[in-house]
């Protein structure tokens, strides 16, 4: 049985929509409409937000997170006078107006967020900006949100910044460093993580006509102008990384997945190569592609990953190994914890449920099962976390009957995922 409930918080006015999902066939087979994507829709935004020319922009992302930053940039546009921002949880926004606003000269800004928002980490962005002459508080908790913004002219220099928290960091700062005088040497401290983001904030960018030198621990932007053009975003690889994962788990799979380009920009495209180790095969034709399994992979499967640079694979990734595959070892993905939850902390708590353990030390994640795993109904908490949400979507796979108590935070990134994943035979009942 599957079934749905809507219930309503009243401390924030949220509509939260409780579901139940369940699997009702033996296989997965059929074709799924990807979103698109978030990640080049945002810096598309900020790029027409920083560009003196017209951008034709086509096929931006319907993902909550882009519509906060379109309405926001609007916003900041059209108001003089101090204004008060409000990102929601929309973590990309968030870092990407820090820079673009300490640039807005003789407009006065406050940024802020959800409760889970002020809890993430800022310091390294505001601390790099400070450098060159922002004018940035805290006014609240030193380090983290909200923020009090003075607009003011920057001057470009050579700066440092730590890579170990976030690349949203560096990429914030490569967006705008086109637009200062000297542009911006970015010296980039630690371990980089999430480093196939940055390379999308790069690439897009050369797309609008800027150059930059790429080193092994810096970048380089000198001063120039982006050049309006018209710009189609691609399909969402991040997206993609559930239907992959989901196939780990199944053996009789064919899914056509549209709007996927083979030599795509963007890093999660690595899931390709990492499903073939699953006995999945990628085919492209046309502006889709289809995966297939072409050979049985039996669950002693035993292999590491190292994941940095791929944050938003790595969750429906570890839920279909820690399912299936649990000799399987993860590492590089200390930085998930600073997420919209704290990931892994939120998948080690929920799959305890269904007796599968996730042990993770030193940075590598190991998975242990014990006690009766029998297909039964379980629920879930969500973490308000679209990636928690549709990653343990999956269970359903194995035969549980799954709810959720929130799962309206999919609009995130994905809006129409438990429309398209009754394609696959998994069905919300939705009242």
């Amino acid at each position: 049985m599957c079934y749905t409930s809507v219930r309503f918080n009243k401390a924030d006015s949220r509509i939260i929509l409780m579901m139940t999902l369940q699997y009702t066939s033996d296989s997965l087979i059929g074709t799924i409409d990807l979103p698109a994507s978030k990640s080049i829709s945002n810096r598309v935004l900020m790029i027409q937000a920083l560009c003196d020319e017209f951008v034709d922009s086509l096929n931006l992302s319907e993902a909550h997170d882009t519509v906060i930053l379109s309405n926001l940039l609007v916003e900041i546009k059209n108001t003089q006078g101090k204004i008060i921002l409000d990102v929601e949880d929309a973590g990309t926004p968030f870092r990407f107006l820090t820079a673009y606003l300490a640039m807005q000269e003789a407009k006065e800004f406050i940024i802020t967020g959800s409760e889970r928002l002020c809890e993430r980490p800022i310091h390294p962005l505001v601390d790099a900006l400070q450098f060159i002459g922002a004018d940035i508080h805290y006014t609240n908790k030193k380090g983290f949100a909200p923020l009090l913004i003075k607009g003011k002219k920057l001057k470009g220099a050579a700066l440092r910044i730590s890579g170990d928290i976030s690349s949203q960091f560096i990429s914030a700062l490569c967006l705008i460093a086109p637009c200062l005088e000297n542009g911006l040497m970015i010296e980039i401290l630690n371990e980089q993580v999430s480093d196939s983001y940055i390379q999308i904030t790069l690439t897009v960018m050369k797309e609008f006509g800027i150059q930059s030198i790429i080193g092994y621990n810096f970048i380089h932007i000198p001063q120039q102008k982006y050049a309006g053009r018209k710009y189609a975003v691609e399909n969402d690889w991040s997206s993609a990384t559930f239907f992959y994962a989901m196939a780990m788990l199944i053996d009789n799979v064919e899914i056509k997945l549209n709007g996927l380009h083979q030599q795509s920009v963007q890093g999660d495209s690595f899931i390709q190569i990492i499903a073939n180790d699953f006995g999945i095969e990628t085919n492209f034709e046309h502006n889709a592609c289809t995966l297939k399994r072409i050979a049985p992979v039996d669950s002693s499967f035993e292999k590491g990953y190292n994941l940095s640079s791929f944050p938003d694979l790595a969750i429906p990734f570890i839920v279909a190994c820690a399912i299936k595959y649990p000799n399987v070892r993860i590492r590089g993905i200390h930085h998930v914890e600073l997420k919209e939850s704290k990931r892994i902390t939120s998948l080690q708590t929920e799959l305890k449920k269904v007796n599968i353990h996730l042990l993770y030390e030193q940075d590598v994640l190991t998975f242990h099962h014990s006690g009766d795993m029998t297909p039964r109904e379980i629920t879930f908490s969500s973490y308000n976390d679209h990636r928690i949400v549709m990653a343990l979507s999956m269970l359903t796979l194995k035969g549980y009957a799954v709810t959720f108590d929130n799962t309206d935070c999919v609009k995130k990134s994905f809006p129409d995922f438990f429309n398209q994943i009754k394609r696959l035979g998994i069905m919300p009942l939705i009242s």
